[in-house]
């Protein structure tokens, strides 16, 4: 039995399905989770599925057709008879939400080349751009036939995680995928509009600030900033308002390696890191109990920013 006849056969004797993505969703984990949902309730009209995250909806994404089928965390209900993870390396991953699978069936879906396997079933590729392009493949080996609204999940899934198709992780078959979902409506201009170009006044003053103030260590070609919770007070700006800073700062030309530092609300610092040569900052991230992939990864840890930076520093 292969792993497509393994997941057929676990949602069959299921009645009660949870599906959960990572925490801080970004668009892979938000598009996978939410195409698997509409899949299995058009296959399973029957069964009781729901896609719920720990955190909310960044607002670059609430464009989304059938956004509305995700749901919060006082959602939950009381038991489950099956647990799918996507775009999570691991349980900790998708936050306090992920208790509720402690004692049920796991299945894993991911493309994280530091997932550890933690599902009863994984499906795993860490040669694959994102974890949609993943399920676009279980889903029609699932004999599922796909419509406009999984597609636009998926593609805002394969945009995210390739950079809009700039990223070294893109393949012909990503581009298959892609003009696969084109062909079931998809506007891919609306999409990219919607993501990447609609930024708020507070995202934009994050920025300035970032690329203002990023500093450059020439030796190691890190370009690095780090931004305290007390900004993001005074402009009444939230962590969403924070994406795509690292992105940007790897732009310069010198650079090889960006580090972006943002402080939380309760102290701890979350860290992602951009890599656009050959240097591994997932093995810096796995430092931190973080990880991600060669190119992109990210950590939170409670170790003081200007230590992070020299730690880092010393292992480029």
């Amino acid at each position: 039995m292969n792993e497509i006849e393994k997941i057929n056969t676990k949602i069959k004797s299921a009645k009660d399905i949870v599906i959960m993505g990572h925490i801080n969703p970004d668009g892979d984990a938000i598009g996978a989770g939410l195409a698997l949902t509409l899949a299995l309730e058009k296959k399973y009209p029957e069964k009781r599925i729901d896609f719920i995250l720990q955190d909310s909806i960044p607002n670059n994404i609430k464009f989304l057709r059938k956004i509305d089928k995700i749901k919060s965390r006082d959602f939950i209900r009381k038991s489950y008879d099956l647990a799918i993870f996507v775009d999570s390396a691991t349980l900790d991953r998708v936050g306090e939400i992920g208790k509720i699978a402690e004692k049920i069936y796991k299945i894993n879906i991911d493309h994280h080349i530091s997932n550890s396997k933690y599902g009863d079933l994984n499906i795993v590729d860490g040669d694959i751009s994102s974890t949609s392009e993943l399920l676009y493949g279980t889903i029609k080996g699932m004999k599922i036939e796909l419509d406009k609204d999984m597609a636009e999940a998926l593609y805002l899934g394969l945009i995210n995680d390739t950079g809009n198709f700039t990223h070294s992780n893109v393949t012909e078959n990503t581009f298959k995928v892609a003009a696969e979902l084109l062909k079931l409506g998809v506007n891919n201009n609306k999409i990219v509009t919607e993501f990447f170009k609609t930024k708020s006044y507070q995202r934009i003053k994050i920025l300035g600030k970032a690329l203002s103030e990023m500093k450059f260590n020439k030796e190691k070609k890190l370009v690095y900033f780090y931004l305290p919770y007390s900004f993001l007070q005074e402009i009444k700006g939230t962590k969403d308002d924070t994406e795509g800073i690292v992105e940007e700062m790897l732009n310069l030309s010198e650079s090889e390696v960006s580090l972006f530092l943002r402080e939380d609300e309760n102290g701890k610092i979350k860290g992602s890191m951009r890599s656009k040569r050959d240097k591994d900052v997932n093995k810096i991230a796995n430092i931190f109990g973080g990880g991600g992939h060669i190119k992109a990864a990210g950590f939170t840890t409670d170790i003081c920013a200007d230590k992070i930076i020299e730690i880092v520093l010393e292992n480029l």
